[in-house]
């Protein structure tokens, strides 16, 4: 091939790639935007919602490979491989955003929420003119680490392997797979310079200009944030609506006084009627299709046991190690730059630059490069891999979090001639905290998932893996020898450790954060 060539198939392959990506990206805005908001603002599909998030956010891409090869591809060869394609870069990107939108619409302030219940507003109105508007700056910042990831699993969505079954869609994923199996080191080469060029123009020409919309913009001497543009919005609406004080406020008394009873009635009988459902149609399943049912139950059972308990134990354990250490790490450098950054406004624009296109690099198309630099100190190999695929998380959570720093604050820190330290501990951390935990929450799922290519990456006939065990190196054995019931035992585990993570730490965590800054927003009312 020529160098002219090698440019074409290049920037095709970049095109077919960038078009799979924008689609699942598109998807999981909206998906993010209904599910987040519906979550942060009923409790009862919180409850429901965000155990379920937790561990969707936490299955490896891996663990989806069998859905979309069986459900996408066998039910439409014709664009089933395209679709369960871009399923599985959905799935790499949607739950960061969907956490996002759900912390936002959880931090919003009470007076505009009690506003907009004193006006009456529908709950697409609402919708509309509050949570869009409170969460948007927050997805647009998120947006960058969101594509980042899908690029870090773009191999894994072009490449479908499961078992003899394997299907190879063109993109960038597929051809500096076939170039490294090849030995094509011009080819590589060219491919990964074409990956930096279209990562720093679309940095440069999308997620920047998408993060400036979002920015606080100076009007008659003060500034006007996100929240405040949602409550001017709100009051927009208000003028529409012809509302008679007396009967307003009548209305509204009435409605708060009887808000306890009925909200605990209708929530009770919602649940039992949830509960009834669930029970009649697990039970109707288990007489239609029992026997079925206990035999693959059995079948995971044999599985787990042919795999041996120490095994699971030992993986489970050295797996929950490396996440760990990733998130530590990430939170160590991650929280002071962040702070640094957003108190120098005039640097944040160059920074934030840099730190967008490194992001977006890809570790896993890099990785044959330096792996061979790092043959020996394989989990050195695993922990640049796993923190790739968790850094950026938390970095760029907390700094948005900072961005939507109430403007008086800051004026009454300085007015108070606070330091830097006061300032930090008074203003930036209490501001940071929600977006922290929400990055951290983020930055695990993202290393649960990071494992499945950290503990044993596969790259054509390129394999280097962990020599101590961990789930993700089971997991890929299992999905890659096409061993159905093997990978469902080996998530299975892996989603009961997430489970108990989230619920135990996590959600605490969250829980607390979030009332400690409503309290101190009541306070300073």
């Amino acid at each position: 091939m020529t160098a002219v060539d090698y440019l074409i198939v290049a920037a095709a392959a970049v095109a077919a790639s960038w078009t799979r990506m924008g689609i699942a990206l598109l998807f999981s805005i909206i998906f993010s935007l209904i599910v987040g908001t519906a979550a942060g603002t009923n409790r009862f599909f919180e409850r429901l919602a965000i155990p379920v998030l937790d561990i969707l956010q936490s299955i490896p891409i891996l663990g989806f490979f069998p859905l979309a090869l069986q459900f996408f591809y066998f039910l439409s060869p014709a664009v089933g491989s395209e679709v369960a394609a871009i399923f599985l870069i959905f799935t790499s990107q949607v739950w960061n955003i969907t956490f996002v939108v759900y912390e936002s619409t959880r931090t919003i302030k009470t007076e505009l929420l009690d506003t907009a219940r004193f006006l009456g507003m529908s709950t697409l109105d609402r919708f509309r003119y509050l949570y869009i508007p409170a969460s948007l700056p927050r997805v647009l910042h998120t947006i960058q680490p969101s594509w980042a990831n899908g690029i870090f699993f773009l191999v894994g969505s072009e490449i479908l392997s499961f078992g003899e079954t394997e299907i190879e869609l063109f993109g960038l994923g597929t051809l500096i797979s076939r170039f490294t199996a090849a030995g094509d080191t011009v080819g590589v080469i060219v491919t990964l310079a074409m990956l930096v060029l279209a990562t720093v123009l679309t940095t440069f020409f999308v997620f920047i200009p998408l993060t400036h919309l979002t920015e606080p913009r100076r009007r008659h001497g003060g500034e006007v944030s996100g929240l405040r543009l949602a409550f001017r919005r709100l009051m927009g609406v208000a003028r529409t609506i012809p509302v008679h004080p007396g009967h307003a406020f009548s209305e509204y008394n009435k409605a708060v006084a009887g808000l306890v009873r009925h909200v605990a009635f209708i929530s009770s009988i919602l649940r039992g009627v949830l509960f009834f459902v669930l029970g009649g149609f697990l039970i109707t399943l288990f007489i239609a299709r029992g026997e079925e049912l206990l035999a693959r139950v059995a079948a995971i059972a044999e599985t787990i046991n042919a795999i041996g308990l120490n095994t699971l134990a030992q993986s489970s354990l050295y797996s929950l190690a490396r996440v760990g250490a990733a998130v530590v790490f990430s939170v160590a450098w991650s929280l002071p730059a962040a702070i640094a950054v957003a108190r120098r406004p005039k640097a944040t624009a160059a920074v934030t630059t840099v730190l967008q296109v490194v992001a977006s690099i890809p570790v896993t198309i890099l990785y044959p490069l330096f792996a061979s630099l790092l043959a020996e100190q394989d989990e050195l190999r695993a922990f640049i891999m796993i923190i790739s695929a968790t850094q950026w998380y938390v970095f760029f959570q907390v700094l948005s979090g900072l961005r939507n720093i109430p403007a008086v604050e800051l004026e009454v820190a300085d007015l108070l001639a606070l330091n830097t330290m006061d300032k930090i501990k008074t203003v930036y951390l209490p501001r940071a905290m929600p977006a922290l935990v929400t990055g951290c929450i983020t930055a695990a799922g993202g290393a649960w998932n990071g494992l499945v290519v950290a503990e044993r990456f596969v790259l054509g006939d390129f394999v280097a893996e962990t020599r101590l065990p961990g789930l993700g190196k089971l997991l890929s054995i299992m999905t890659y020898g096409g061993n159905l019931v093997g990978s469902i035992a080996v998530i299975t585990i892996m989603s009961t450790l997430i489970v108990l993570m989230n619920r135990l730490f996590w959600k605490r965590m969250y829980d607390s954060v979030i009332s400690k800054l409503k309290i101190q927003e009541q306070v300073g009312r």
